[in-house]
């Protein structure tokens, strides 16, 4: 089922969205970017999303969108006054607009001319390329190979790994090499869906089940019929959560929130944690039946720091994926120190690093990665998003050229290539 995802302020026009379309597709709603960037972690298929929101805008979250699900087709609800603004956000990459009073019979077309669109460029990316998994070190092609040995075969899978260390695409590369590649891959972050909401999200509600379920509405688990269902940080579950997924593994069967029947789950389950499951179940945080029900099968990721001979090709990749017209190059001896450094937050860390000198230019590489990188480190954050990544660096590199030149704006706009007004602009947003 195509998921939609509502992003408007007024809450008369989100209801009347999610009356018109919760019939056929699997909806949810926001009434800000800031919320719907939670639930990109749900992969819509669908955005219709206002032009004019509070806080980041809609052309603003086009960019968040392309950069975290660059399937998704995005579909621009504007105010007839503001068509030009929404023909920008066509070349920014959004699928269509529709101008305001909505014309729901022109959206129903739309979302239907959008559907077939990312259809179609599925059957492209299985029919014509293959699934771009970066690494051929010995130890990850070991990895890959026990993966592909587990795909064919119809049962669930515990992904191990540090955080960032590419959990996730050795999920999908299952999924793609299974005998269920065809159909839908659903990837359920455990720990981001609150637990009061979990049971309606995984397996849907009736109506009538609760105050405001006025329509019946299917969970990710009848969503993904026919393919593979991803409950990545299953290590985050609560027990009386867990308890629910293992009767699901066991029986194959669920129950709507408020509903009276069983249903079928004609799905794949994978998993994966960060976590030491084994002493999770020693203190008694995890349950020793779900652990020993889905870690029969496991598949270990290993961390970026033992295949450094991996990181030239995970470079070039993130930069080409990156630069956007811009220019990197990267020496020997920048190269040779990326290789050394410990990489806690593994592969995610390594494309952060890549993006941040896009985004900041070839001062990094003529500074090199000793100055720069240990003065301005940022942590990595699940509950953060990339553009609050941006700014926290932002503010970290302007610190540290504001130090370096003693306050010396005119030195520090010298060096860092840029206009002295935007730097004022800049120093100004930071409170610097």
């Amino acid at each position: 089922m195509t998921r939609v995802l509502i992003v408007e302020d007024r809450e008369s026009l989100r209801e009347m969205l999610r009356d018109f379309l919760s019939e056929r597709y699997y909806v949810f709603d926001a009434e800000s970017a800031e919320e719907a960037e939670k639930h990109l972690l749900h992969y819509p298929d669908i955005i219709l999303c206002d032009l004019k929101l509070p806080g980041i805008s809609g052309i603003e979250f086009i960019d968040i969108v392309k950069e975290r699900c660059p399937e998704s087709e995005i579909i621009i609800m504007t105010a007839f006054g503001d068509i030009p603004t929404a023909v920008e956000a066509m070349r920014k990459g959004a699928f269509d607009f529709i101008p305001k009073p909505l014309d729901l019979n022109l959206l129903a077309v739309l979302i239907e001319k959008a559907e077939k669109t990312i259809a179609l460029k599925r059957k492209i990316d299985n029919g014509e390329k293959k699934f771009e998994v970066i690494g051929e070190s010995p130890i990850f092609k070991n990895t890959l190979s026990i993966a592909k040995r587990y795909a064919d075969e119809d049962i669930p899978v515990l992904i191990l790994g540090e955080s960032g260390s590419g959990k996730e695409i050795i999920a999908r590369y299952i999924h793609l090499n299974s005998k269920r590649k065809d159909r839908m891959f659903v990837p359920i972050n455990s720990s981001a869906i609150p637990a009061s909401l979990f049971e309606s999200e995984i397996f849907g509600y009736s109506k009538g089940a609760f105050t405001g379920a006025i329509n019946s509405k299917k969970g990710l688990i009848e969503v993904a019929e026919g393919g593979t269902v991803f409950f990545d940080e299953i290590g985050d579950l609560p027990l009386n959560l867990q308890a629910k997924i293992l009767r699901l593994i066991e029986s194959g069967e669920y129950q709507r929130v408020g509903g009276e029947r069983f249903l079928k789950a004609n799905v794949r389950f994978l998993f994966a944690t960060n976590k030491d499951i084994k002493e999770m179940v020693n203190n008694g945080t995890f349950r020793e039946d779900l652990y020993h029900r889905i870690s029969a099968f496991t598949v270990k990721v290993p961390p970026l720091r033992e295949r450094p001979e991996d990181i030239p090709l995970l470079l070039n990749y993130f930069l080409e994926k990156s630069q956007k017209g811009k220019s990197l190059k990267i020496d020997k001896k920048t190269l040779e120190t990326l290789k050394k450094m410990e990489w806690r937050g593994n592969v995610r860390e390594l494309k952060n690093l890549v993006e941040k000198w896009v985004i900041f230019g070839e001062v990094f590489f003529d500074r090199g990665i000793s100055e720069i990188d240990d003065n301005i480190r940022i942590n990595l954050d699940p509950d953060k998003t990339f553009r609050k990544y941006q700014e926290d660096f932002e503010k970290k590199i302007l610190e540290f050229y504001l130090k370096k030149h003693k306050g010396n704006k005119l030195a520090m706009a010298k060096e860092l290539d840029m206009n002295y007004k935007t730097l004022l602009s800049k120093l100004a947003k930071y409170g610097l």
